[in-house]
């Protein structure tokens, strides 16, 4: 049962969701943390909780690409797991006793490093268990969580904060991490188990015939290495060296561009939806919240959904929809109360196009969820089909997976610096249309160069076996 894939799944879910309320559950708390426990003054919180949130996005891009070396040539990530599990704990017990800034934010950069180290670990986990051919649903369940928990986090530090004060709400995280230590001492490693075929695979491949046609419907590979090529010792290939081959296939560099796109895109919304209808249409902190949920909620009831579809189809199709109909959506929220565009603002349409193009980006936005990850992971799978074992024993999927972690946290840096000069230079309706220029690039390189093999196919073109 420990060894089990329902077990692993829950256990690894079980993990994400806890890091995500840990990183969600201190933003309401920060303002006390800043003000009462360090005595700073009311003016210097915002500053704080803005490095607070900048620390997480370079720690996490910075570190990306050595984690997913160090993982990828691990022999057990559950050891990893757990690894990143201790450092998380003795971080939050620093964070909770400390009233030293200093030491907090050492404490966030060693967690956000753990933090970094569990989503690597966790969806490689993920992806070696269920087989790439689902991944489509492997990212929308992480979307989901990720979802749930953001939204969660909040409510649920506020209101253990207002019962028990200080201690009471951290006794919550404390429990949590508690429950995730013993599932993760009980999970025992799949393929230390048994190696069969939910492993991937990387010494019996089809031979190179028998998947033609379906290497014809993937983004093709430039000058692939040949087989004897990497007759060198792949698995102590370097960490450039991983991605001097990867950059090579259009797959990989298109999963790149449209996991940054996506980060930017999100990051948009954060930066300036919030002053933006406070300035045009007066609206306060609850119709702002509403926004958030319209632009996020979809997400959780979607994501599986749209996950099935990707394995289903492919990406192609999907991801370019996305970026297609977001684009003009953008372009009409730019007009929502502008006074150049009249027939969006008489009669107070402007106050019913803003919520209604919010809710529909949010509806949308669930097409290119894991998109970008899923197309990384695809990448990998095409290289190594190419040329068998050319990433080693463990294959590139933690290195792949890190690069995502990289391109999302690059977007998330550059996204609100970008939308914010863009505003503050241009206006709020400049900005909707540069971005929309931008999705509809990104559309056509989706359209391009991603992946339409369906998981069947996927499945017979990496050896796994379609459960």
């Amino acid at each position: 049962m420990r060894s089990s894939t329902p077990f692993i799944v829950v256990t690894l879910i079980t993990a994400l969701f806890a890091d995500v309320i840990l990183y969600a559950f201190m933003v309401p708390l920060l303002p006390y943390l800043f003000e009462e426990r360090m005595r700073r003054k009311t003016s210097d919180v915002q500053g704080f909780t803005s490095l607070y949130l900048f620390t997480a996005a370079v720690v996490s891009m910075v570190s990306s690409p050595t984690l997913g070396q160090m993982i990828e040539k691990t022999s057990s990530k559950r050891n990893f797991l757990l690894g990143s599990l201790v450092i998380t704990l003795i971080c939050s017990i620093f964070s909770s006793l400390t009233t030293s800034i200093v030491i907090f934010f050492i404490a966030r950069v060693f967690q956000s490093v753990a933090s970094n180290a569990l989503w690597i670990t966790g969806t490689a986990t993920l992806v070696t268990v269920l087989g790439p051919g689902h991944m489509g649903k492997i990212t929308g369940l992480v979307a989901t969580v990720t979802s749930t928990g953001t939204a969660s986090g909040p409510v649920i530090a506020g209101t253990l904060f207002k019962i028990g004060g200080w201690w009471g709400a951290w006794t919550g995280v404390f429990t949590l991490i508690a429950i995730d230590i013993i599932l993760r001492l009980l999970m025992i490693d799949k393929k230390h188990q048994t190696h069969d075929q939910t492993d991937r695979p990387t010494s019996h491949r089809p031979e190179p015939q028998d998947t033609s046609s379906l290497l014809e419907e993937a983004p093709l590979l430039q000058n692939a290495p040949a087989p004897s090529e990497t007759s060198q010792n792949a698995e102590s290939m370097s960490l450039w060296g991983f991605y001097a081959i990867a950059i090579r296939h259009y797959s990989f560099v298109a999963g790149v561009a449209i996991t940054f796109a996506h980060s930017i895109l999100i990051t948009s919304f954060e930066t300036t939806l919030t002053l933006h209808v406070k300035q045009v249409f007066g609206w306060g902190e609850f119709p702002v919240g509403l926004l958030f949920v319209a632009l996020q909620g979809p997400a959780i009831v979607l994501s599986l959904l749209v996950g099935w579809l990707k394995d289903s189809m492919g990406l192609r199709y999907p991801t370019t929809a996305g970026f297609l109909l977001i684009a003009p959506c953008l372009w009409l929220l730019g007009t929502a109360g502008d006074p150049r565009f009249e027939w969006s603002t008489v009669g107070g349409r402007g106050e019913i196009i803003y919520p209604i193009c919010v809710l529909v980006i949010g509806c949308l936005v669930s097409l290119l969820t894991g998109s970008g990850c899923m197309e990384l992971t695809f990448a990998i799978d095409s290289l190594e089909t190419a040329s068998p074992g050319i990433f080693g024993p463990n294959g590139g999927y933690s290195r792949a997976l890190a690069t995502y972690n990289m391109s999302w946290s690059f977007g998330l840096l550059v996204g609100p610096l970008l939308s914010g000069a863009l505003v503050e230079y241009f206006g709020y309706y400049e900005m909707n249309s540069i971005l929309a220029s931008l999705l509809f690039l990104v559309a056509i390189t989706a359209a391009r160069n991603t992946s339409s093999v369906s998981k069947v196919e996927r499945s017979a073109l990496t050896g796994n076996t379609v459960v």
